[in-house]
């Protein structure tokens, strides 16, 4: 189903149901399970606080708070107390909302457990609900919650946020049409099928694996010219914006860094396709500081001044507001090949992802470790989303092979 959608340009499934553990809960009756792969969550348990004290594996100045906001990808370490009068509280979930507000037929079920005190008293009918739980378009209170997070940023937990950027990208995240022309999809809708891009370029995973390829100079499977920049720009974060500017093409662009390059990196939220919203952008390899988040297009004059350079969160996964801009910073100092996508699946799916290639140091405990000599041989062949008409770059049916 899924192959055919993303062939057809047809809409990728969002959810079957939102879990706690596994399960949906009381309100559900069914035992279909979703990864949530796909939306943000709101979370909450009724007539409790939470105290977030870490994301991502790093400490985070505490705050308490009745409700949390968290994307696919994203990990928080929240401490409970259990201070209530004895009874059963539900703990709920639901979605968060962030595209078209015109759009009512979401999934909106709410997945629920329940916390449970010991002791003698009287169960309830039915645990209590969370009123703190956030409606689902409650844009406000997403970002409320969000803008909060800071670096623990203390002296025995020290951050050393990049000051002296050598490298710098402005990345536009966007819903955009690809045409079929030329390649394997078959639009049932016209000629273009629904695709999405950075910077104008919709990733093709390649055939062979781009570690692969880059640990053995194979050429031909990727080229090195991701842009730093879009190839136009506009009024990121208008109305009613030209259908024009919304072609894609497929492509397997990487960006190459040398080791211990310090770059700053300003995703920008675009309207295209009227198809604004929340973007959780996750590095692979690495922590990344936010050091500056807003909404509508971003001004290199402006907007730096108000950056954060002593405490921002050291995260790998964070939200691009709707109709806004994210800027992160991080230290190149990790060689190999790294994956950076939405981690919305279905727009990682149609093509909003990219890889940094990080070259080596001039060390041996700088540079990529050689395979270990017991790695098996992949033997299954990789498929591309989407091909060219001619196979990418004649090797679109090979194997992997390690």
């Amino acid at each position: 189903m899924l192959d055919a959608d993303i062939r057809t340009g047809d809409d990728l499934p969002h959810s079957i149901a939102y879990t706690i553990n596994g399960e949906p809960g009381d309100l559900c009756d069914c035992s279909k399970v979703n990864a949530v792969v796909a939306a943000d969550i709101f979370f909450a348990i009724s007539q409790h606080n939470v105290t977030v004290v870490g994301e991502d594996g790093h400490y985070t100045k505490p705050i308490t708070t009745s409700y949390i906001t968290i994307s696919p990808g994203q990990t928080m370490d929240l401490l409970l107390t259990a201070n209530q009068s004895l009874g059963e509280y539900y703990m709920a979930a639901r979605q968060f909302w962030s595209q078209s507000i015109k759009v009512s037929d979401f999934n909106q079920f709410n997945a629920t457990a329940i916390l449970q005190y010991r002791g003698n008293y009287t169960i309830p009918s039915s645990p209590s609900f969370p009123k703190t739980l956030p409606l689902y378009k409650d844009i406000q209170s997403a970002s409320k919650f969000t803008t909060r997070l800071r670096s623990l940023a203390s002296k025995e937990h020290p951050i050393n946020v990049p000051l002296n950027i050598t490298t710098k990208m402005f990345i536009t995240l966007s819903l955009n049409d690809l045409e079929c022309r030329n390649t394997t999809c078959t639009a049932t809708g016209g000629e273009n099928i629904l695709a999405a891009g950075v910077n104008n370029i919709s990733w093709s995973n390649p055939g062979i694996d781009i570690l692969l390829a880059y640990y053995r100079n194979i050429s031909g499977v990727y080229t090195t010219d991701f842009p730093d920049n879009p190839p136009s720009f506009f009024n990121f974060t208008g109305e009613d914006l030209p259908t024009s500017i919304a072609l894609t093409e497929l492509g397997t662009k990487v960006k190459v860094l040398n080791y211990n390059e310090a770059v700053e990196v300003v995703f920008q939220d675009t309207n295209l396709e009227e198809g604004a919203g929340i973007h959780p952008m996750h590095l692979h390899g690495y922590s990344f500081y936010v050091v500056g988040i807003g909404l509508g297009n971003f001004d290199n004059e402006t907007d730096t001044k108000g950056f954060n350079l002593v405490d921002p969160p050291e995260v790998n996964t964070f939200q691009v507001p709707k109709n806004g801009w994210l800027a992160l910073r991080f230290i190149a100092n990790n060689p190999g090949v790294w994956f950076w996508h939405c981690h919305l699946d279905r727009h990682m799916t149609w093509g909003m992802a990219g890889v940094f290639i990080v070259k080596n140091g001039d060390t041996v405990e700088t540079s990529i470790r050689q395979p270990p000599a017991y790695l098996p041989s992949c033997r299954v062949p990789t498929r591309p989303r989407l091909q060219m008409g001619d196979g990418f770059e004649g090797k679109a049916n090979e194997s992997s092979f390690i």
